[in-house]
């Protein structure tokens, strides 16, 4: 109740200083600031559907104030391509929370979140993009992904009959495929009963989503900050979890390079990172926390929501099977092979449409003032992208509330951000440096365990009414978890 009362006053506040004092800038349409107040129960909890619900009534660009804080938001291809394209430079900084700019070692340490696309990101982009998002990486660590795969397929064999979380299982796989890509160990043994460790990581992941990316009261009301006491709390507390996970890594491998370890053949990111002097402990665990978030949960979402949609449509489900045992002739998949299963990459593509794994992408910043469609956009304003409301535009796509992969079949849309009506990884400066990865990762994951293995809902529940409620903290996750039973299949080779 209090963050509504404080909100309130300010926006209260800010209506009377913006109408009554404020200069009169041309800005895109939207809600005056009581308007907006009566949004604000949906703008924190469904954010992408609030502000679709304002530009069907203000246009498709718009704008308006949370506290002291201006948001602009397209929710037309159009509107994207003018501000992801045409202003590309212009908007791509990045706003970031007290919290975030309290952690020790953020400055200079990020790819994704870096604040403008100065020195420090360029240099930390090009070292990821050398090691891990590059094609020769991609090719070379395919080995790398199809083992830990196969080790939560092996893992599965052993649990048929039970119970599985298959979210837990998959953000395990993808974990140790990341770590061992950057680090050159895994973070799990997969195969530990409980699964206690990878529960721990995803929460520590929540933690770190929410309240380091997440904007917080004192973001939108800086006449807090000198009350603000605890976003240094916070930020200490993320700090300490980053620390737990990656510090005796980074320490072990600063002591191996001291030791006279040259490594001449196989260097990972960790010792690319580690070997440049630039970089404290806290940087490059910051930077690898980073990357192990970006590759890990919005691909785990994507995995859930297409094991979801196939298992809810049988007749889906036994085209893509029949296609991947067509392909591959056996038993042993690989990525070379999945990658010409066509209605397989649809039913992966319609997923990300369907169910785009940050709904707003990651917002985005204007580094100085703009004139955009005869309107201005202030330096310092949030820029939005509701790439959900986009890909569910009637107006681009038809029957748009329902899973339908053939409509990529005869299309050459991708997912590269050249597309505007399609932009699950964003596009431009600031696209998702790793989204070639996690369509890779998402096709071994899935492919496995559709090819594999027959699934069932526990107590002999109907598949075609499973739960599909959603939950949103910057990413739109499915809300329960997934509860399958696995059983091994007979495949003819």
């Amino acid at each position: 109740m209090a963050i509504y009362l404080l909100l309130l006053v300010s926006i209260a506040f800010i209506f009377i200083k913006q109408f009554l004092f404020g200069p009169r800038q041309r800005l895109p349409p939207g809600p005056n600031a009581l308007h907006a107040l009566t949004y604000l129960s949906h703008l924190i909890h469904k954010p992408h559907i609030a502000l679709q619900k304002l530009s069907q009534i203000y246009g498709p660009l718009i704008s308006f104030k949370l506290g002291d804080q201006l948001l602009v938001v397209a929710s037309s291809p159009n509107a994207a391509k003018e501000l992801l394209r045409i202003h590309d430079r212009v908007f791509s900084g990045r706003l970031l929370s007290t919290i975030y700019h309290n952690l020790p070692g953020t400055m200079h340490s990020s790819i994704l979140l870096s604040h403008e696309c100065d020195k420090s990101w360029k240099t930390l982009r090009s070292i990821a993009q050398n090691c891990v998002f590059s094609t020769k990486a991609i090719e070379t660590n395919a080995l790398i992904r199809k083992k830990k795969v196969m080790e939560m397929v092996e893992y599965l064999r052993i649990k048929q009959g039970e119970v599985v979380n298959v979210e837990e299982m998959m953000f395990a796989a993808l974990s140790n495929i990341i770590s061992s890509v950057l680090t050159s160990r895994n973070l799990f043994d997969i195969g530990r009963e409980g699964g206690n460790d990878c529960r721990a990581m995803m929460e520590v992941m929540s933690v770190v989503i929410e309240k380091a990316i997440t904007f917080g009261l004192v973001d939108y009301l800086p006449i807090l900050k000198g009350v603000d006491f605890w976003s240094k709390e916070k930020a200490m507390d993320i700090h300490r979890m980053i620390s737990l996970i990656w510090g005796d890594i980074i320490h072990g491998r600063r002591s191996a390079r001291c030791g006279g370890h040259d490594g001449s053949s196989g260097r990972d990111f960790l010792d690319v990172v580690v070997d440049d002097a630039t970089f404290s402990d806290d940087q490059i665990g910051n930077v690898l926390m980073e990357i192990l978030i970006g590759a890990t949960d919005s691909t785990t979402i994507t995995t859930v929501w297409m094991v979801v949609e196939l298992m809810r449509n049988q007749e889906m489900l036994s085209r893509v099977r029949q296609e991947i045992a067509q392909t591959v002739e056996g038993d042993e998949l690989s990525e070379s092979l999945l990658s010409k299963c066509h209605y397989f990459q649809a039913c992966i593509k319609e997923t990300l449409r369907l169910h785009v794994p940050a709904p707003l992408l990651v917002p985005h910043r204007a580094i100085e003032s703009c004139k955009l469609s005869n309107y201005v956009i202030p330096k310092d304003s949030m820029v939005l992208v509701n790439a959900w409301a986009i890909a569910r535009d009637p107006m681009y796509w038809e029957d748009e509330t329902s899973f339908k992969p053939e409509r990529f079949l005869d299309s050459n849309i991708g997912y590269r951000g050249t597309n505007y009506e399609y932009l699950p990884f964003g596009t431009g400066l600031r696209m998702c440096p790793g989204s070639t990865v996690a369509f890779k990762n998402i096709q071994m994951l899935v492919g496995s365990l559709l090819h594999y293995f027959d699934w069932s809902l526990p107590n002999g529940e109907d598949l075609t009414k499973m739960d599909m409620s959603e939950k949103y903290v910057t990413t739109l996750k499915k809300e329960k978890p997934l509860l399958l039973i696995s059983r091994s299949r007979v495949l003819i080779r």
